[in-house]
């Protein structure tokens, strides 16, 4: 029933996950339980894995067999809040170290750790939030 990626996120392997991912593990794969790797790192609190996962295209909403996704299973709020808006936690994994792709981030979008949500359970909340919002999308503009 154990599948080496969700093995390698549970224990926070970074590196033994991307190279799984690599050689063609899937991000999104349930084990017997309907767990996925990201419910595996999610559980465990494996920020740095969860966004390697989210950057590779996983899925946070998927459910296990308790009907629980891996923003559920997450113990702390800031850990779901951070899955329920993948863009902001997988850019961690990728272009953290690229000032290019920092300042492009920082300027050009509204993320969601910025807004005040008050279901980060739902996984639509972030974008509709993020719609609704007055300000500008750069924070050099003037409204």
């Amino acid at each position: 029933g154990l599948v080496p990626l969700h093995n390698a996120c549970s224990y926070g392997h970074f590196e033994v996950t991307e190279m799984l991912i690599k050689h063609g593990a899937n991000v999104n794969a349930m084990d017997l339980w309907q767990f996925t790797p990201l419910h595996e790192a999610a559980s465990k609190s494996r920020v740095e894995v969860c966004s390697l996962l989210l950057s590779e295209g996983a899925d946070p909403t998927l459910l296990n067999c308790h009907s629980k996704s891996a923003i559920d299973v997450a113990p702390t709020r800031e850990l779901q809040e951070r899955l329920a808006c993948p863009q902001d936690l997988a850019h961690g994994a990728h272009g953290a170290s690229d000032p290019k792709a920092r300042a492009d981030h920082s300027t050009n979008a509204i993320t969601c750790r910025h807004l005040n949500f008050t279901a980060p359970q739902s996984p639509t909340h972030c974008w509709a939030a993020a719609a609704a919002d007055p300000r500008p999308a750069n924070p050099q503009e003037d409204p």
